[in-house]
């Protein structure tokens, strides 16, 4: 365990918080949620002023449905979500840069969403398995 007064091996604490740190928890994924439905909403409200606006509002609509079944997904507590799907739908949501949402091209927004369902859809999410209930 200790060589030349380094720590070679990690303990039981560390191993057990690093398994924590992957774990997608039901609360960060419902603030996601939420977080999805407020955007479709800020954008199909008139009542905010578009210099207000981070993104536009005809790419963020473009991109709509694709995200409410991203909130969705989001929402179901029968479905896993790991730390990666959830990563992206963090980045699509809040990356200025790189996120098509915030460009001006509802078609590559909607591209971009569709893509991003399809990850949760996909290898990213595994169904829960329950007690007695083969998965």
């Amino acid at each position: 365990m200790f060589a030349n007064n380094e720590i070679t091996e990690r303990g039981l604490l560390n191993r057990a918080l690093d398994r924590l740190r992957d774990e997608v928890t039901l609360e960060e994924r419902l603030v996601w949620a939420h977080s999805i439905d407020r955007s479709i909403k800020d954008a199909a409200s008139p009542a905010i002023p578009f210099r207000s606006r981070v993104a536009w509002p005809g790419v963020v609509l473009g991109a709509a449905p694709a995200l409410v079944a991203v909130a969705a997904v989001l929402r179901d507590e029968d479905v896993a979500v790991t730390r990666e799907a959830l990563d992206a739908v963090r980045e699509f949501m809040t990356d200025g840069i790189d996120s098509p949402l915030f460009g001006s091209d509802p078609l590559a927004a909607r591209r971009g969403a569709d893509e991003l369902r399809r990850e949760l859809a996909g290898t990213g999410v595994a169904q829960r398995a329950t007690a007695g209930v083969p998965a």
